[in-house]
């Protein structure tokens, strides 16, 4: 008499929480980044685009988690990585 119980999938799983929190912290790992003076070249091309990728991966997360689309959230948070990229230059010189 055991009880079986469904297996899930961890990473189809849209409620799961780890995945929020993961892509979370790198999309903070790369802001900070930006706004640490010298840690980035303000020329690069690599932080505009790690930005991006990144905020908009957590913000696709969190619509996901949400039960919402989650290419308007990618897309949102790609806005988003854009826009604090630009303001990262204009705080740091």
């Amino acid at each position: 008499m055991s009880e079986t119980t469904p297996q899930t999938n961890s990473f189809t799983d849209k409620k799961n929480i780890v995945w929020v929190l993961l892509s979370g912290a790198m999309a903070i790992l790369f802001v900070a980044l930006l706004f640490i003076p010298g840690a980035t070249s303000p020329d690069s091309t690599l932080s505009i685009y790690a930005a991006m990728i990144w905020c908009g991966i957590f913000s696709a997360t969190v619509f996901r988690y949400l039960g919402k689309n989650g290419w308007t959230g990618f897309a949102a948070g790609s806005a988003a990585g854009f826009c604090i990229q630009l303001l990262s230059a204009f705080v740091t010189l």
